[in-house]
Parts: structure tokens; C-alpha cells; sequence
């Protein structure tokens, strides 16, 4: 958590961390700044309150952070732009090195942020050519120590998290409703469904829905949910095509990520459904994941790596006959992903669920756990997954709110 920063920033040796950033969406920004929406970069040094250095315009925004807030004139933007505004290349290096000089920064610097990769580059690589005396350190050292803030989440990040989690799982629960409104033309697989007017639903017509739904509870969803049926769902990553119409007894992947538009943090579940009914074959596939699914939640105990659970998971699948990444490597079929992930200001951030994981488990841990498994060429796929969080006392409890049906009952 953020209140580890400079035991971290001990910890890996580094004098200082630095988030670049201009008016793009900036996680690291986002967390540094307790979400001020202010662009601008900060420059933190180890054992100091962060610099938050912004436009004049951005002064109000920034100071909202609680950070200490510095503008452009704090670093001789006038005289600069007054010696070198014919000259723009000269000028942005003269203003960055500016940033250094005047806040004292040396030594060891991460550098973390969204910013143009061409300007970023050319800033960084002028840094370390520079005689200001610093050591730029990009990935290795820097994305530990990020990793490991990320993978415990204080009192108020954990509040935000339930908050999103409240709103996504009452979307999800309308989108139930919507879709049992609708009745069905037939009663054999693939039988679509059919509104009052006779209109048939489509994904494209549930997404629309959902759309409404967040807006009105004030969730927003960058890339749009995953609800993918029948060989769609069996790829684990296909958000479904728009026009196809929805069918009975084909399984329906819902897996569904917003975030709160007022706090920025996410939140990530996945239910899977049949409509009307469900084959045999389908039915037995939900019964292996959420059996799976269960026993990897009760297993879930601190202090033990998060690779036991991936191990577990796969031991379990393979068992019954299912092929794995690990026993087939490069398999499009079985189960083919890691068993979950940390979330937070991003939908995937440590700790990670795989066999490679060096991460324990902590109190503070916020995690998705997601069990699946995917059967492109038979015309399914099964994923369920819970957000969940470790407390205080070491129990695992539940972010997300909502029933474990397969089946969604239509007219």
C-alpha cells in the first residue's frame, strides 16, 4: 500500500521515484494523487511528501491530492521559454532537468507514468546523459517496487473497492432481470429470445443495457464487458459479436470489469449462463469449475504463495482428463489461463495466481479468483469469478454480491 512507499523505496535503493504524465488516463498518477484530476507530473523523494508540479490552470485540481503542488513558474518556465521558446527541443530538456536541479533530486530514480513515448525517451535518455548525477531505472527494481505497493490495499482504497463492487454486482443483477423479461421462440437449443414487441434480443441489444445501467450508477468501463455464448465462449477473451441473437441451452459468458467513475477503482466478476436449460455437457463443465472455484476460495490461507492455488487448480483439471497450459503447452482448450489476479486502479495488478508467482498471501490483498474452463470446437465455455479480499484477521471475504446459477430461467 501507498504507506509503504519508502520502506520500498529503502528496500530497493532508490533516492527518488518520478511519475511522468500529461492528460492521458495515468493509474500511477491516479494513486500517487489520491485521483486529483490534475495533469501533471510528481516527483517523490525517499522520507518526502510528493511534488505535484502543474500547469497554473491545474493549481485548484492538484492541491485536492494533499500533496505538496508546484507550477511550471516554480522552475523557471518564464526565463526558459523567454532564452529558448525558438528552440522547443532545447527547452523541454532545459525545463526537465530544471524539475531535478531545483527539488535537489540525485542518485538512484524510477520512473513510472503515461506520457508520448517519443518525448518520455528523449527525456530520459537526456537525463542519464546529463551531470545532474542520476541513475534512471526503468522495469527490474522499479516494477517490484510498484508490484508490491499494488499488492495491499489500505482502508481507503479497500472502501472504494467495495463501493464499485456494490454498483457492478447490481448491474450484473439487472442484466439478469433484463434478459428473464424476454421469452423464448422455442424450447430446443438455440431458440432465441423475443421481446413484447417480438424483437429479438442480441448481445449487442443486452451491452446497450448495461451501458444504461452504468451510467445511472455511475460506473464507467473502458473496454466494454466480455458477454460472449457459445464458441465465443469458449475463447476466453472474446467479448461477443453485437448482432448475434441470444439462444437457448449455449452457455453465455458474463465476465464484467468497470470501475467506479468517481474513484477510479475496479471491479471484476464473471458469472456464466445457460438460457432456459442446460446440456448435459455444458452442466457438467459448470459443476468441475465451481467445484474448483470453491476449493480454491476455503484453501486460500495467509502466509502461503499464491503459485499453490494455480498448482492446485491445474492438478484438479488435469485429473479430470482437461488439458492445461502446463500439460499442454500452447493449448487453446481446457483450462488455459492462471487462476486469478490482484485489482485495484488497474483491472490487473499484483498479486498475480500463476505457477511463477513469488507473492504470499497478505492481509490487504485484494484478488479475482477465476477458474475456466474453454471448449471452442464443442461450442463452450465456463468461467466463474469472485472478487474477494483478505482481512485483517486472515479470512477471505467477498467483494462480490450475486448468486452462482447456471441457468437464467426465460419465459
Amino acid at each position: 500500500m501507498k504507506a509503504d512507499l519508502d520502506r520500498l523505496m529503502d528496500q530497493y535503493n532508490f533516492d527518488a521515484l518520478v511519475v511522468l504524465g500529461d492528460e492521458s488516463p495515468n493509474p500511477v498518477r491516479d494513486y500517487l494523487s489520491n485521483r486529483a484530476k490534475a495533469a501533471g507530473q510528481i516527483f517523490k523523494k525517499r522520507g518526502e511528501t510528493p511534488v505535484y508540479v502543474v500547469g497554473g490552470m491545474e493549481i485548484d485540481e492538484a492541491a485536492k491530492s494533499g500533496l505538496t503542488v508546484k507550477t511550471y513558474f516554480d522552475f523557471e518556465w518564464a526565463s526558459l521559454v523567454s532564452k529558448l521558446g525558438e528552440k522547443p527541443d532545447e527547452l523541454r530538456r532545459e525545463m526537465f532537468f530544471s524539475f531535478f536541479r531545483k527539488l535537489e533530486i540525485k542518485g538512484r530514480v524510477a520512473f513510472y507514468g503515461i506520457a508520448d513515448v517519443n518525448t518520455a525517451a528523449r527525456n530520459l535518455i537526456d537525463l542519464q546523459n546529463s551531470d545532474l548525477g542520476i541513475e534512471v531505472v526503468l522495469g527490474g527494481d522499479a516494477s517490484r517496487l510498484l508490484s508490491q505497493a499494488y499488492e495491499t490495499k489500505d482502508d481507503q482504497e479497500l472502501a472504494a473497492l467495495k463501493d464499485t463492487a456494490r454498483r457492478a454486482c447490481e448491474v450484473v443483477r439487472r442484466t439478469w432481470d433484463f434478459i428473464a423479461g424476454h421469452r423464448a421462440t422455442g424450447r430446443e437449443v438455440g431458440s432465441t429470445l423475443v421481446n413484447e414487441a417480438g424483437e429479438t434480443l442480441t448481445i449487442g441489444g443486452v451491452k446497450r443495457f448495461i451501458r444504461i445501467q452504468e451510467a445511472d450508477l455511475n460506473l464507467d468501463n473502458p473496454d466494454g464487458p466480455i458477454f460472449a455464448q457459445g464458441r465465443d465462449a469458449g475463447v476466453p477473451h472474446s467479448h461477443g459479436e453485437d448482432q448475434e441473437a441470444l439462444q437457448l441451452g449455449k452457455t453465455i459468458v458474463f465476465d464484467y470489469f468497470p470501475r467506479g467513475a468517481d474513484n477510479g477503482y475496479f471491479h471484476d466478476m464473471t458469472r456464466t449462463w445457460c438460457l432456459g436449460f442446460a446440456p448435459e455437457k455444458e452442466q457438467h463443465g459448470y459443476d468441475q469449475v465451481f467445484e474448483i472455484f470453491k476449493l480454491s476460495c476455503d484453501a486460500i490461507k495467509v502466509g502461503e504463495p499464491y503459485s499453490r492455488y494455480q498448482l492446485m487448480t491445474l492438478d484438479f483439471f488435469e485429473d479430470l482428463g482437461h488439458k492445461t497450459q502446463r500439460s499442454h503447452p500452447g493449448t487453446l482448450e481446457g483450462y488455459v489461463h492462471s487462476l486469478g489476479h490482484g485489482i485495484g486502479l488497474n483491472v490487473h495488478e499484483a498479486p498475480g495466481i500463476n505457477e511463477r508467482s513469488k507473492s504470499v498471501v497478505q492481509a490487504g490483498n485484494v484478488i479475482t479468483i477465476e477458474p475456466g474452463l474453454y471448449y471452442p470446437d464443442q461450442g463452450w465455455g465456463v468461467r466463474v469469478e469472485d472478487a474477494v479480499y483478505v482481512d485483517q484477521q486472515g479470512n477471505l471475504q467477498k467483494l462480490t454480491d450475486f448468486p452462482y446459477d447456471f441457468i437464467l430461467p426465460v419465459k
